[in-house]
Order: structure tokens, then sequence, then C-alpha cells
């Protein structure tokens, strides 16, 4: 990665989250607790939710695009849904008022177990403090496709 790029590299590192996030949902032999497979969850979020930084910190882009980034997350629900979780993880609760109303990180958790071949799937739930329940997998995979849309329109 050039140095000259460096929002790319972030950008590429959620993707690595995003499939781990993928791999848990599709199933994958348990070697480990399974506080471990959230834990991969809520670094697929905060990563992504920092993008925002790079773009803005990366000597590359230009100056209209970084202007435009902050905008961009407040008009996509999505990804103030991801704000929020990373900063519900930073702080313990939601400190900000105006957001999208999240209230804990993530919310109800279905694990499925194979005891034959030793392999789990989890699927996790985001709940909003007005009831609006959405699946993380598919909360990221919308965050994923807003920042890959956002970049090849303003950066690239």
């Amino acid at each position: 990665m050039t140095e000259s790029r460096k929002h790319q590299e972030q950008f590429e590192r959620i993707k690595r989250w995003y499939e781990r996030i993928k791999d848990i949902y599709e199933g994958i032999p348990h070697e480990r607790e399974s506080d471990y497979y959230q834990d991969d969850v809520y670094a697929f979020f905060i990563n992504c939710y920092h993008l925002k930084d790079w773009i803005k910190n990366d000597e590359s882009v230009e100056t209209f695009a970084k202007e435009k980034v902050q905008g961009f997350i407040d008009k996509n629900r999505e990804l103030k849904l991801c704000r929020d979780i990373c900063h519900s993880l930073k702080h313990l609760k939601r400190n900000t008022e105006g957001r999208s109303g999240v209230g804990s990180p993530l919310g109800p958790r279905i694990f499925r177990f194979n005891v034959s071949t030793g392999i789990i799937r989890a699927q996790y739930s985001i709940t909003t403090e007005t009831g609006d329940t959405f699946d993380a997998y598919e909360l990221a995979s919308r965050c994923v496709h807003l920042w890959e849309k956002f970049i090849e329109d303003n950066i690239e």
C-alpha cells in the first residue's frame, strides 16, 4: 500500500473484518470461547466507522471529499448505526443525542453448534431504543457497500 492511499488501507482492513463476520455467520470450527466471535463483530463496526477519520486525514484525498464524509454518514442510517455502535463500545453507553438510537451495541445472539462437525454459526442483532432490530451481518454488508460507493464517487 503506498503512503498516498492510506484510507484504502483502512478500507481493506474493514473488508477483512467483514469476512470474519461472514465466516461466523456461515460457520467456523468452534475452537475458542463465543465472546471472541462477538469481539470480531465489534471490531468490524469500530473500524468501519473510523474510516471517516482515515479519509479526513489522508493527504491524498481531495478537500471536497473530506468535507463530504461527515454529511455522508449523517445521511445514511446504516452508518449512523455503525457510529453509535462504535461510540457505545468506546464509552459503555451512547453519550450523544440526536443519533440513531442504539442502546447497547449488540442485542440478542443466536448460536448453532453442530456437535458432530464442531462447526458453530452465530447471528447477532442490534436493537435501537425505539425497538427497531437489525441483523449485524446485513448491517455490516450495507455499510461496506455504502463506503465502496462513497470512495468510488468521491475519491477514485
